[in-house]
């Protein structure tokens, strides 16, 4: 790896004296892309730091960048089995990040030749790691969601009619609904501001677009512009309520999730129990 901070165009105040002081190195690495179907993904930016950079830094880097995730991890820890890990966007700190996890994995197997097996967020969550063929894949545990009853607001929020809800909790959860294969999810019109101002979870819209006997196609979007994202382009960590919510509706446990953003993304994974592999 190299021992010198990769600058990138980050504007700082004194920003050379700030990377020589705090910053080992930065870089950048792309999951969930996939040339056959122009699916871009998204990228994360990975920042190797030394000892001393504090919460306020870490989100004056992020604002500065256009990642969707800037990820944080700590010089010292990561040559060790248990790392831990930090991830902002431009405006918050983001409680959970699959597709920053997956990228950093990914970036300390080609760098390094190996990644810690797992990952500790700042909530304490963990999130492991498992490698196969020199790739990472992350593994999630399930969250469980509820059934619910879509009202009025989020009819109209989705616009368009909505088959099923699950929601698996009041407030910095995820909210699922699920419509009509038919429909032309991609320009789906959402309503944005409506669901900054009166939902408290994430908003993931979903259609099943086939289910045979051995695999599941899914389309959706994510919407959390209360978390500073109005529509992510890749999102591994919300297949924690998509996969078992598509095992109760089909009884399939694996699959392709294909996530109709502007960039596209092509996320493949696999149900075990309450853990889930996404790859």
């Amino acid at each position: 790896m190299p021992t010198k901070a990769k600058l990138v165009n980050l504007t700082l105040h004194k920003s050379n004296l700030f990377m020589q002081r705090f910053i080992f190195y930065i870089s950048e690495q792309t999951v969930f892309s996939n040339k056959k179907n122009n699916l871009s993904g998204s990228s994360a930016l990975i920042v190797i730091y030394k000892t001393g950079l504090t919460s306020k830094m870490m989100q004056q880097i992020a604002a500065a960048t256009h990642y969707p995730a800037t990820v944080f991890l700590n010089k010292a820890q990561i040559n060790k089995p248990v790392c831990k890990i930090r991830w902002f966007n431009q405006f918050n700190e983001i409680k959970r990040c699959g597709h920053g996890t997956l990228a950093t994995a990914n970036y300390l197997l080609e760098s390094q030749r190996y990644s810690p097996a797992i990952f500790v967020s700042n909530s304490n969550e963990r999130f492991a790691i498992k490698v196969k063929r020199n790739l990472a894949q992350l593994e999630l545990l399930t969250i469980n969601a509820t059934q619910l009853t879509a009202d009025k607001l989020l009819q109209s929020i989705i616009n368009t009619p909505i088959n099923a809800a699950f929601s698996t909790a009041r407030r910095n959860g995820y909210t699922l609904v699920l419509i009509e294969e038919k429909i032309d999810l991609k320009n789906l019109n959402v309503d944005i501001n409506a669901i900054e101002l009166s939902q408290k979870n994430a908003v993931i819209v979903m259609q099943i677009k086939r289910a045979d006997a051995s695999q599941a196609i899914i389309y959706f979007r994510y919407f959390a512009p209360q978390f500073g994202v109005n529509e992510d382009s890749a999102t591994g960590s919300a297949v924690s309520i998509i996969a078992p919510v598509i095992f109760r509706l089909t009884g399939l446990k694996s699959g392709e999730l294909i996530q109709q953003s502007t960039s596209g993304a092509l996320l493949n994974y696999a149900l075990n129990k309450n853990r889930i592999l996404v790859y």
